[in-house]
């Protein structure tokens, strides 16, 4: 019998996953579009965003006002690809998400020694859709050997 929990639970699993997965892939092609709207889609209403350069923006209105800016201005030439590290659900509509986003060209081809940076999300799930409602962007320093 609690094997057919677990296989009930790691299915419904594998298709939170599947979701919280695609969501992410859309991020990163509203990124690469540089299009801060299609991008901010997956924010709460009150979600708290730490940028990469450690400042916290509250709100959609903020993060949006934000990213129309950085988006527009001094990423305009930037695109990045997004690979999910790991999923970590921390009840059926909670999940704590890290991202790895690397520096590419326009085409999509990975840009070695590229500036990258390790993201963690904190999700909901509002309505049948998942949402950042925290998260945080940081600069992966290069370790020495």
């Amino acid at each position: 019998m609690s094997n057919k929990t677990e296989d009930y639970n790691s299915r419904e699993d594998r298709q939170e996953e599947i979701a919280i997965r695609q969501t992410i892939i859309e991020m990163e092609t509203a990124f690469n579009q540089h299009d801060a709207d299609d991008l901010d889609r997956h924010f709460t209403q009150n979600a708290v965003w730490v940028n990469v350069i450690g400042v916290q923006l509250s709100g959609w209105k903020q993060i949006n006002e934000t990213h129309k800016v950085i988006l527009a201005g001094p990423l305009r030439n930037s695109y990045a690809r997004y690979t999910v590290d790991s999923i970590i659900f921390v009840r059926p509509d909670v999940a704590i998400v890290h991202i790895r986003q690397y520096p590419t060209t326009s085409e999509g081809k990975i840009i070695e020694n590229g500036q990258g940076s390790l993201a963690i999300y904190v999700m909901v799930k509002e309505q049948g859709t998942w949402l950042i409602v925290a998260g945080q962007n940081t600069l992966v320093q290069e370790t020495p050997r």
